[in-house]
């Protein structure tokens, strides 16, 4: 059985979420191809859509981790080049439906299980910590905060939205932004100092 989507999954940032759901979408649609017949031209839409979709999704994941200075990014990045390159592996050397239908489960599976539940929830962690050491006071070793996040909160429970610089601006001076999920207004929430 595929593993669902939930929100214990979440980043807390609205873009790398909905991606990570369209994600999850996408390995229930390999997961169902592989207990049903389906044409070698729905796998091939499937494959198309997902790599399409990962190199858009790694690249704004990469630039939200150099964004809160995730320290481990290099490693994250290589992970991003593996997963992409079995995808091509994938489409290049299958040799009919069936490995074809079977490749693409693993790949999803993979993805889901050691990817987004397990390498992601570590930008997660880290962006929690950050938060913590920065409300607990002075920063030893001299490191001076360079920019600022602003965290907005809403009707979700436990939902963090990032919000840049501008847009909170544009609140400040009165402009509504509401949540996509529970249609509601964000209200900010935490100011946080983002480190060199």
């Amino acid at each position: 059985m595929m593993i669902e989507w939930n929100d214990s999954y979440s980043v807390h940032n609205a873009l790398i979420d909905a991606q990570h759901k369209k994600l999850f979408e996408l390995a229930k649609q390999a997961y169902f191809m592989l207990n049903h017949q389906v044409t070698p031209d729905e796998i091939r839409e499937v494959l198309a859509e997902f790599c399409s979709y990962i190199k858009e999704h790694f690249d704004d994941e990469e630039k939200y981790m150099e964004k809160i200075g995730y320290p481990d990014i290099a490693n994250h990045k290589k992970i991003h080049n593996e997963l992409t390159n079995s995808l091509v592996t994938l489409i290049k050397n299958v040799k009919n439906v069936n490995e074809m239908k079977e490749k693409l489960h693993i790949v999803a599976k993979k993805w889901l299980l050691e990817h987004i539940l397990k390498e992601d929830m570590k930008i997660e962690k880290f962006r929690r910590s950050m938060i913590a050491g920065l409300n607990a006071g002075p920063i030893e070793g001299g490191i001076e905060p360079v920019e600022e996040m602003y965290y907005y909160g809403c009707s979700c429970s436990g939902k963090l939205h990032d919000v840049p610089p501008d847009i909170h601006r544009r609140i400040e001076k009165g402009e509504k932004f509401r949540c996509k999920t529970c249609k509601q207004d964000i209200r900010c929430v935490k100011v946080c100092k983002i480190l060199n």
